[in-house]
């Protein structure tokens, strides 16, 4: 009977449990699905009168629970996305500041890493400079993630704000390069130059981020900086400049690359010789033809190909085809001409 009884004392327990379980789970659906419609039901009022009200044509309730913040951010950020790439106006700028300010303002101190992420990024897509400064404050905190520091210098970078600026000036933990190059983009020129004009004060890979995002700009006021990397101490400072002078294409003085041709870096000399197929110039030819047989396969192919662009390139890669000693050079060489459109066929 002990048995039995101990059986239903745990089916009772279990029961009960169970029972509170699915009256718990009840009620947050209940409680989810009036949050819903109340939610459903002021985005409709929000997404009638937003455009009135960023016009000042009359005033809009102000949200007072969640329900009406979650719908007014919503609208609100539907309608910048709406007008992306068009100034936003003081109506609604404002009218954005008295909504969100202190909700957001609360959230950035938020102990859940997804709610301070989340709201990083609607500060920046609203563009709310009154919080700039508690953003700011996030990069002093132990608990901030890399994501989180990332987050707020895309926004000073979105602002023009120059405290970007002082701030990777004493960075001393490296990111990875994307997350710079997309910072460095979002500036306009005027900042730009300014981090350009004092490169070396940057931690290094501040500087490499700095040498490619010239490169992908292309302007020839910046020929002269990337080109004094280029004969730099330093393996990777010639490999990033030498790359950003590809993306240009061009350089004032060919004679600074011609020490990458004989590099110890295969990567530096892939680079040098992809920049002669654009340079085109005469006297490096006999350098090019040595590094058909390179031991990296990289290297050869791009000088091949870079020979081919030249006024005789096809004539010298038909010689090398037919008479060189590496077996490696001729290969490339056929395969080359091959793609330039020469039918013969080699043995």
């Amino acid at each position: 009977m002990s048995a039995i009884f101990i059986i239903f004392q745990v089916f009772l327990i279990l029961f009960v449990v169970l029972t509170v379980l699915f009256l718990f789970l009840i009620g947050q659906k209940v409680r989810s699905n009036h949050f819903d419609r109340k939610k459903s039901e002021w985005k409709k009022y929000y997404l009638e009168h937003i455009t009135s009200a960023t016009q000042g044509k009359e005033e809009l309730r102000l949200p007072e629970n969640y329900p009406m913040i979650e719908a007014f951010e919503e609208v609100i950020t539907r309608y910048y996305s709406l007008i992306k790439g068009q100034a936003s106006t003081d109506q609604m700028e404002e009218l954005v500041e008295k909504t969100l300010h202190d909700h957001y303002k609360k959230r950035l101190l938020h102990h859940r890493w997804s709610i301070r992420m989340n709201t990083l990024h609607r500060i920046e897509k609203l563009r709310m400079i009154s919080l700039v400064e508690e953003c700011v404050s996030l990069l002093d905190k132990k608990r901030t993630s890399e994501l989180e520091v990332i987050q707020v210098l895309r926004l000073l970078a979105n602002l023009q704000d120059d405290r970007l600026y002082m701030i990777l000036l004493d960075e001393e933990k490296e990111y990875p390069n994307f997350y710079y190059l997309d910072l460095f983009r979002r500036l306009d020129d005027v900042h730009l130059d300014y981090f350009i004009d004092s490169i070396s004060n940057f931690p290094h890979w501040v500087q490499f981020a700095l040498i490619e995002v010239m490169g992908e700009l292309g302007e020839y006021k910046y020929l002269r900086t990337i080109e004094s990397f280029v004969t730099s101490n330093d393996t990777e400072f010639r490999i990033r400049s030498l790359k950003s002078l590809v993306k240009v294409g061009y350089v004032t003085d060919a004679m600074k690359v011609k020490a990458s041709l004989h590099a110890e870096s295969w990567q530096e000399r892939m680079m040098s010789a992809r920049l002669f197929k654009l340079v085109r110039d005469h006297r490096f030819l006999e350098d090019l033809l040595n590094l058909l047989s390179d031991e990296s396969w990289w290297v050869r192919t791009t000088a091949a190909e870079s020979l081919l662009a030249q006024e005789n390139g096809r004539a010298l890669l038909e010689d090398v085809a037919a008479t060189h000693f590496d077996p490696f050079a001729r290969d490339t060489a056929k395969e080359w001409l091959v793609r330039g459109g020469v039918d013969r066929v080699y043995r």
